[in-house]
Order: structure tokens, then C-alpha cells, then sequence
């Protein structure tokens, strides 16, 4: 075969281009007559996939379009069962790409049978139908098409020649669905990895589970296939690779040196060959005719460079100890009270201390707990604050965090988020939230609008605090509290730095409280957002565990700027040790009580001395 190349090293290498060329292959394949093998069209699945794309009115397969068919159909086998992972950046229509290989399936053997499973169930109800459209119209496939006596459904069909069977030729299932007696030649999860469900890692630990399910259907000699594209670092996929998979990435940039090491063997082949060839193409779009890199470019600055490392070069590389500095678990999290906190709450991370009615969208092994211990005593807050993030009408959010300093440590007591920027729904629910919690002074981070945010806002946070004080009766000397609007402009450095700088020391000490409120209603906002599958970029904790040192590597920030925004304004608070913070609190607390005690002995001796001669002056009276 022309196709097969070999590097220095020995490695088998595959270009796609050094085939029987398929433009000539594919323009002599022109006969409908019935199949048989030594067809190139039955042979080489790259033929009938440019057929079918000609078919379609596309363009002929890219040249990496051509490697991912090439695999599914010439990959190292596994073992007696065929374990695959074709991840491959957005765009690059793997599915289209494996819905043509089952069709090719079909076309080779029609008594095989194919499952397609997806995160939702109307997307592999989609594959299904699509399969079933070309089945019907394709002059190609046409003899496939299922007689009247057998099953044609959205869900589910058969092919014409298939003998009669429990199981239909093509079915379609979510990934959580039972499969019952159900047994497959081919087995496709077509992105059961989705944003909604693999947020958690409670989510992504069930989602494990689903699939294992695919190796007790798969029948003797089988191939299952998963394509996908991972949705977080923690990816199923890694853990797929551990249970015997191959998994081939095809991403959208030809890597650089540092992570050509990260991919190793999961590189695709065809890929390496290439920049084995010209090493220049590094950092170049794998599909220049249909991602140029200008296109690339304008698609990392909208995702973000943590979300384009995912979506598009397929990178879930952890090896960078600092990448991710914040983490969950270095928080006390527990339930809390707007006026008063403990005077001393020690961090813990033992099992017994989990939370489990917090779903946390974290990495895996990363989750919240409780407070070890926690002291009788209570205290008013020293302080509370507020800080705001605005932002103008789109897809960033304006963001109110509040929080209270006692005996050096702070407490996050409030986050809310709003997308209509400075609208007067949100100015009245910041407002109000202000006087809720009776905060002294709020910050206003302005980076463009020169104070304008501030300025709008002061009008209704007068009015809540005259609404409230009107509420309360009047004492002599009695002086009404006021929130103070404080407009301020950001410090000319990168951002993500300016948050850290912040947030680091804190986490690492184990010194924030964070309110368990905030973190399920983060959790309930982030996962009933609509019309986006970049929900999860909104939520605060998962901005705070995957913030690194690199520009832009949020898509969304909004959140966790507020968060280091309003514990700036605590820091010189922090900087006194909180247990001997609480130990004077517990002094002071106890010289109120004996002076208190004190006093009502003093007085209860002036009482009982007085009482005797009364009584007798009354006595003599009487006499």
C-alpha cells in the first residue's frame, strides 16, 4: 500500500493523501449494481464517505476528515473487542463521520446491528433519522430501505435484507436509558458527555457508570466508539483511556513541542506525520480550507483560553501542579447568619465532614466540607462590605458580593449575579440587598464608565435605607445607618494575577467562610441558565477552580472578581491571628459577664440592707 509510511523511528504512519488516491477511487466507483468485495466502496470506508459527502453537494473530506476514517476502520485492535475514542475539536463533524461509518457498516453486512447512544436522547434520535433519510433517498443505499413488516421509527429501524431480530439494525438511546436485550456489533456514544451532565463530579462519577454498561451488550469481535469532545479537565474520556481504550485527538491547531509531549501517543497519527514533515505548522489550523487561523483566533478570544484548550485542542492535561491554585476544599463552608458569625471556626477535610447537599462544579477530588469545629461563642460582624463588578447589557454579569469580618476572618455572606447590566430591576435588588444586610460601605469597580454605575445607584440605596428607617421607631439621639457608595477605578495590572494575589494566601490558610447558601444558589443559577451550553463559565465556583495565571483564561470572571473584590477590602483586618482574635472576644465577653454579675451582687446587698431597717421602721410604726 502507497498509503503506509514509516518514521525513523519505526512507527507505522498513515497519510490519508498517499491512498488509492480517493478523487480517483471515489469518480470510478460510479456503478449502483449490487456490492461485492473488492468494490473500493465496500472496501475503503473513505470512498463512500466522499461519495456521500458529493451526495450531500460538499465539499470532498479534508484531509483530517480522511485520518478519522481511516482510523475507525484500520485502528490497532484492543483485544477481541474494539475500544475507540475519536476526540476531535468542534466542527470537525465526527458525527457526520461515524454516522456514514454505520451506514458503511450497514452497507457491508446488513445483519449487523448498531446502537447509538448520546448525553440527550434527541440527539441520538437525530443520528438515527438522519441514517434513515439517507437510507432512503441515496440511490447508493437504497436497497436497505426497511420493507413494510419491519420496524421504522424515529428511534429505531431495520434494513430491508436484515433477517427478523429482537434487535433493530439501527437504534437510538440517551446514555442514561436501560438497555434491556439489547446486543450490538457497533456501538456508538456520540457526545454522551455533555455540559449538563458532567458539571460535578458526582455527575461525571454516574455517567462513568452508564457507559461500563456498553461492555456487557457489545457481542464477541464488536467495536464500541466513543466521540467526543471533553466539557471539563476531569474528563470520562481520561478515565475510558485507563479501562483499555485508544483514544486518537485530532485538534484544531497543530500542537507546539510542550504539548505534542502532553497528547504523546493520543495524537493522531496523520497529525504527527505532518509536523514531522514541517515543523513550521505548529500553532497552525489542522483544517486551513475550513478554519483559517484568523477564524481560530476570534474563537479562543470568545471561549476563553481554559474553554479552547478543551473544545477545540482537546487538551484535559492536568500536569502543571500551580495550573489550578484555587481549590474548593480549601474553604470552611456552613450556614450562615447575616448579622452574627462564630467567634472561631477551624477548617477540616475529613470524610465526615463532606457536604453532600452541595453539588460542586469542580475538578474531580475536589469538594467542600464543613467546619471542624465551631465555638459556642457568636459575635456581630466587626465590618460587612459589598463589592460590584458591573457590567454592560450582554453576555457578562453585574455581580454584588457581600461580605463580614470578625476576629480576622471573613465570611462571604452573599453573591448574585444579573445579565441586564445597570437596568433598574437590577439597581433596586442591589439596593435592597445592601440594606438586608446592613452593609457599611459598598465598592463600585469602574473601568469604563467613570463612575457612572455608582452614581445611579446611590438614588435607590437612599430610598431603600429611607424606606427601612421609616419603618423603625425614632429614639433620642438614635443615628440612621447609610450604605456608602464608594467608586473606584481597577489597578492597571493583568487581571487574573490581580485576583490571585488576593485569593491565594487566603485559600491556602484556610481562612474563608463561605456561606452554604451561596454555593447552592451558585449551583441552582448555573444549572437553570437556558440557551447556553457555556452555563457552567457563570458559575463562582467553577471560576474559582479553574483560574490560572494565563490572560484570559476565564471566558467568564464576573464572579470570582467579586469575590477577590470584596475580600481586598477586608485585608487589613486579615492580618491579625483569629484565634487570638476570638480568645479577647471571649475575654471581653467574660469581664462583661462578672461585671454584670458584680453589679447585681452590689446591688442585691444594697437591697437586703435596706430591707431589715424598713421592715422595723414600719414595725415601730405599728406599735
Amino acid at each position: 500500500m502507497t498509503d503506509l509510511q514509516h518514521s525513523d523511528a519505526g512507527a507505522l504512519i498513515v497519510d490519508p493523501l498517499k491512498a488509492p488516491p480517493i478523487a480517483r477511487a471515489a469518480a470510478a466507483s460510479t456503478s449502483l449494481t449490487p456490492l461485492h468485495f473488492g468494490d473500493p466502496i465496500r472496501d475503503d470506508f473513505r470512498v463512500f464517505l466522499t461519495l456521500l459527502w458529493r451526495y450531500l453537494k460538499l465539499p470532498d473530506p479534508t484531509p483530517l476528515q480522511l485520518d478519522i476514517a481511516w482510523f475507525m476502520q484500520h485502528h490497532p485492535r484492543s483485544g477481541e473487542i474494539d475500544h475507540l475514542i475519536i476526540m476531535a475539536f468542534r466542527g470537525a463533524a465526527k458525527s457526520w463521520i461515524t454516522g456514514a461509518y454505520a451506514l458503511w457498516t450497514l452497507l457491508r453486512d446488513p445483519q449487523k446491528k448498531v446502537l447509538v447512544a448520546s448525553g440527550s436522547v434527541r440527539r441520538s434520535v437525530a443520528f438515527v433519522n438522519w441514517c434513515l433519510g439517507l437510507i432512503t433517498e441515496w440511490p447508493l443505499l437504497q436497497h436497505l430501505r426497511p420493507k413494510p413488516n419491519q420496524r421504522q421509527s424515529s428511534q429505531a429501524f431495520d434494513v430491508g435484507p436484515a433477517r427478523p431480530d429482537q434487535t433493530p439494525s439501527l437504534f437510538a438511546v440517551g446514555i442514561t436509558a436501560q438497555i434491556v436485550g439489547f446486543r450490538g456489533d457497533l456501538i456508538i456514544g456520540d457526545d454522551v458527555e455533555t455540559n449538563t451532565n458532567s458539571a460535578t463530579p458526582d455527575m461525571r462519577e454516574k455517567l462513568s457508570d452508564s457507559v461500563k454498561e456498553f461492555d456487557a451488550i457489545i457481542k464477541p469481535g464488536g467495536q464500541i466508539i466513543f466521540l467526543g469532545t471533553p466539557q471539563t479537565e476531569a474528563s470520562i474520556y481520561n478515565g475510558l483511556v485507563k479501562r483499555g481504550y485508544i483514544i486518537k485527538i485530532w485538534p484544531a491547531r497543530y500542537p507546539t513541542g510542550k504539548q505534542r509531549r502532553q497528547y504523546g501517543e493520543k495524537l493522531a497519527t496523520w497529525i504527527a506525520y505532518q509536523l514531522d514533515r514541517n515543523p513550521r505548522l505548529a500553532g497552525t489550523s489542522t483544517e486551513p480550507t475550513r478554519f483559517s487561523d484568523d477564524d481560530l483566533a476570534a474563537r479562543e478570544l470568545s471561549w476563553g483560553k481554559a474553554g479552547f484548550a478543551l473544545q477545540f485542542m482537546l487538551d484535559t492535561s492536568l500536569s502543571d501542579v500551580d495550573k489550578y491554585p484555587l481549590r474548593l476544599t480549601d474553604m470552611i463552608v456552613m450556614s450562615l447568619d447575616r448579622r452574627t458569625g462564630p467567634d472561631l471556626v477551624s477548617w477540616g477535610s475529613g470524610d465526615h465532614l463532606a457536604l453532600k447537599d452541595v453539588e460542586c462544579i469542580a475538578l474531580d477530588g475536589d469538594r467542600v466540607y464543613g467546619p471542624a469545629s465551631v465555638s459556642d461563642g457568636y459575635s456581630k460582624y466587626a465590618r460587612k462590605v459589598a463589592f460590584i463588578d458591573p457590567s454592560g447589557k450582554g453576555k457578562d454579569e453585574t455581580t454584588l458580593t457581600i461580605a463580614g469580618v470578625l476576629h480576622s476572618t471573613p465570611f462571604v455572606l452573599k453573591q448574585r449575579g444579573w445579565l441586564d447590566g445597570y437596568g433598574e430591576k437590577t439597581l433596586k435588588e442591589i439596593a435592597q440587598l445592601l440594606v438586608e444586610f446592613d452593609v457599611a460601605v459598598c465598592r463600585v469597580e469602574e473601568d469604563f464608565g467613570q463612575g457612572m454605575f455608582a452614581a445611579l445607584l446611590r438614588p435607590y440605596v437612599k430610598k431603600a435605607w429611607e424606606d427601612k428607617n421609616g419603618q423603625l421607631p425614632k429614639r433620642p439621639g438614635d443615628t440612621r445607618t447609610m450604605t456608602e457608595i464608594v467608586s473606584e477605578r481597577a489597578a492597571k495590572v493583568q487581571k487574573e494575577l490581580r485576583i490571585l494575589e488576593v485569593l491565594e494566601p487566603i485559600f491556602q490558610a484556610n481562612r474563608i467562610v463561605m456561606a452554604k447558601e451561596v454555593l447552592q444558589e451558585d449551583y441552582k443559577t448555573t444549572m437553570g441558565r437556558d440557551g447556553t451550553e457555556l452555563r457552567d463559565r457563570y458559575s463562582l465556583m467553577y471560576q474559582i477552580t479553574r483560574l490560572t495565571r494565563e490572560k484570559d483564561c476565564l471566558t467568564h470572571d464576573d464572579r470570582v472578581e467579586g469575590l477577590a473584590g470584596v475580600l481586598a477590602m477586608l485585608l487589613e483586618e486579615l492580618g491579625l491571628s483569629p484565634r487570638d482574635q476570638a480568645a479577647k472576644a471571649e475575654e471581653s465577653r467574660t469581664d462583661a459577664f462578672l461585671k454584670r454579675l458584680e453589679a447585681q451582687e452590689a446591688s442585691f446587698m444594697r437591697n437586703a440592707t435596706r430591707r431589715p431597717l424598713r421592715a422595723g421602721l414600719r414595725g415601730g410604726g405599728r406599735r
